[in-house]
């Protein structure tokens, strides 16, 4: 395995994300629109504010976040869903 090298908190915290659940036997990836996230959607789960552009993670929602990182673990179902929302989905 290759070390990935990255000055930005924000992206070594993904990668972090991608890292820790890469044996879990399922994983889905939603990646939406930063204007849709509803923390009410979101309030059993881990939810994670971050600014890509300054490297920081932040408590709580706030107007400097560009992305939104929400971890929600089904160990019922042994199932992990990752929802990235961010600014301009195509």
């Amino acid at each position: 395995m290759r070390r990935v090298e990255t000055k930005n908190k924000a992206l070594s915290f993904i990668l972090g994300l991608v890292y820790g659940y890469k044996n879990a036997p399922s994983i889905e990836l939603f990646v939406k629109d930063l204007k849709s996230f509803s923390q009410d959607l979101h309030k059993d789960d881990r939810v994670y504010y971050l600014n890509r552009q300054t490297g920081e993670l932040f408590p709580h929602f706030c107007e400097s976040i560009t992305h939104v990182c929400v971890i929600r673990e089904d160990k019922i179902n042994k199932k992990v869903v990752l929802f990235v929302y961010k600014n301009k989905v195509k």
